[in-house]
């Protein structure tokens, strides 16, 4: 859900011709895309494959898609199936409504009802509570056709209680031509649970990886070179601290605890791969490209976490962060924004929206963004991060599915959802660039409802995005593989107390020793793992060995 947005632009330019070709042989012979295989699609031209001839649309043919929607003697249909009889399809999002939902939802509707006869009706759960009523809201015997789930919000533990209907090959060929000229192959696979698929995943699958954001200004009054690793952002940090005069209070202002830099200092750097779920914060694999469910280990019983931890006492005795950083509840990067801070960790995509900021607010500021890792490999994410199922009890499964196809593929609709009405929230400012308009704070680009549909074969570049993001991510997308476990989650059932147990004692331990902020760390580290063992880590570790075994012979 929170991904950074790396966009292929090089890979999205060179693969728009062939998407255009596709979608008009799909005007041509409709019957032909319907039983085509996935192709090889790439950014369509403004207007491409929506905006078709308009003698032809009014002599009884919609704005051609690719799925086809025809007014004939037999009625209104879609791909040859008809939707003559109109539906309303309830939609439930994770995510708050913008204000101008209801302007954008209207928009929508008009050519959703113009291609298969249907209308959205939007509800949400808000990101804060969705954990509590998910579940309820599904059980509860509303009507509800589509609902936003992932491998985070519950694919799994609603699929196999039968809450979400079968995405099976018939579906696709008869109700979603576009998913299956367009959808990447990778993401049905990521999708089975025993063999069959219960949503529809996103198509895109970003690539996973953290970066900072430094003061250029200051690195340049220190006379240090452009950062390489992390032995240079040490040097910047040691040059900071030790200046009276630099303007920050800190070098970085840490924040309770310091997840977001050891994705670098520690995963990155060790290539370590960071599992997802319940998982994450205590058991990890080196990368080799032949993982078994032996490689995986518990993070705080190793020499590098060690070395880590040690390397992170020498940073908060040095000055770089706040002795009280545990208690810090200011956002970094709010105090990188606010000029308290002389750098910022995250994903790619939020620092360069920081160092975006940054050059639009400061410019003195010279903002610079650095990979510390290049040497890393760097793994794509999952499809089913995002995705929409269509409920085992909806009726009106058969519109729901064409909704998706539409919603995730149509040009307008797809620009529509993702950024707005144009002209008001965005403007298009080349084919493969978007700006903010003026009223993009009322429907904010990638909300809620979005993100079930991202489609990295639609997407397009924010004028303003940093240079030094766009370097980064287009190496980045360049040497990415498939995570090996991107796809895995975790079935907790078996340990939810151990689970919680341990989540008590790593509460207890590693945001202080993140932050190095204990008087010894082997001392502290010993302790830590003597509490955890006590709290079942063995037998989680045990059972996530298990599902993995099982996942990895399923994928081979």
């Amino acid at each position: 859900m929170f991904n950074n947005h790396i966009y292929r632009r090089k890979k999205v330019m060179g693969k728009g011709k062939k998407f255009l070709a596709l979608v008009m042989a799909g005007m041509l012979s409709l019957t032909a895309l319907a039983g085509c295989g996935n192709g090889d699609s790439g950014q369509q031209d403004s207007g491409t494959p929506s905006g078709g001839d308009a003698t032809s649309q009014e002599e009884g043919t919609s704005r051609e898609s690719g799925g086809g929607s025809e007014a004939g003697a037999g009625g209104l249909t879609y791909n040859g199936q008809d939707v003559s009889e109109p539906v309303e399809l309830v939609l439930y999002y994770i995510g708050d409504k913008t204000e101008d939902q209801d302007k954008v939802l209207a928009e929508v509707n008009k050519i959703l009802q113009e291609k298969i006869n249907a209308t959205l009706v939007l509800k949400n759960m808000s990101a804060s509570d969705y954990t509590t009523n998910y579940s309820l809201t599904i059980a509860g015997g509303e009507t509800i056709d589509l609902i936003y789930t992932s491998t985070w919000a519950y694919y799994q533990s609603e699929a196999n209680k039968g809450a979400f209907a079968e995405v099976t090959d018939q579906i696709i060929d008869d109700y979603m031509p576009l998913h299956r000229a367009s959808q990447s192959d990778a993401s049905w696979g990521q999708a089975r649970i025993g063999g069959k698929v219960y949503f529809v995943p996103c198509n895109m699958a970003n690539v996973v990886g953290n970066a900072v954001v430094i003061r250029g200004d200051l690195r340049e009054k220190y006379k240090l070179d452009p950062l390489e690793n992390i032995e240079d952002l040490q040097k910047y940090f040691q040059a900071v601290a030790d200046d009276p005069d630099s303007g920050v209070q800190f070098a970085y202002n840490a924040s309770q605890q310091n997840d977001t830099s050891n994705l670098i200092i520690l995963f990155a750097n060790n290539d370590w791969v960071q599992l997802a779920g319940s998982l994450q914060n205590y058991f990890t694999y080196k990368y080799s490209g032949n993982e078994t469910a032996d490689d995986v280990f518990w993070i705080y019983g190793t020499e590098e976490y060690l070395a880590y931890a040690k390397q992170m006492k020498e940073w908060a005795d040095a000055g770089f962060w706040s002795r009280s950083a545990i208690a810090n509840a200011t956002d970094p990067k709010e105090a990188f924004a606010n000029g308290t801070s002389a750098s910022f960790f995250q994903n790619l995509g939020t620092v360069g929206v920081a160092a975006s900021d940054a050059q639009e607010n400061h410019p003195e500021w010279k903002p610079e963004i650095y990979d510390l890792t290049p040497e890393a490999n760097r793994f794509l994410g999952a499809y089913i991060g995002d995705g929409y199922a269509v409920l085992e009890n909806s009726q009106h499964k058969e519109r729901a599915f064409m909704a998706l196809d539409l919603l995730k593929f149509d040009q307008d609709l797809y620009n529509l959802v993702r950024h707005g009405i144009e002209g008001v929230h965005y403007t298009m400012v080349s084919d493969t660039q978007w700006a903010p308009g003026p009223d993009m704070a009322k429907h904010p680009f990638g909300n809620g409802w979005s993100w079930g549909l991202k489609n990295n074969l639609l997407e397009t570049t924010r004028e303003d995005t940093f240079p030094d993001q766009v370097e980064i991510g287009d190496i980045w997308n360049a040497k990415a593989v498939e995570g090996p476990t991107a796809a895995f989650s975790f079935d907790d059932s078996k340990v939810q107390n151990e689970l919680a147990n341990l989540q008590n004692v790593y509460t207890q331990y590693a945001p202080l020793l993140g932050l190095g902020l204990v008087d010894d760390v082997e001392k502290t580290l010993a302790e830590f793992n003597r509490q955890a063992e006590a709290a079942g880590l063995q037998k989680i570790l045990d059972e996530a060995k298990a599902q993995l075994d099982v996942y990895f012979n399923s994928v081979k």
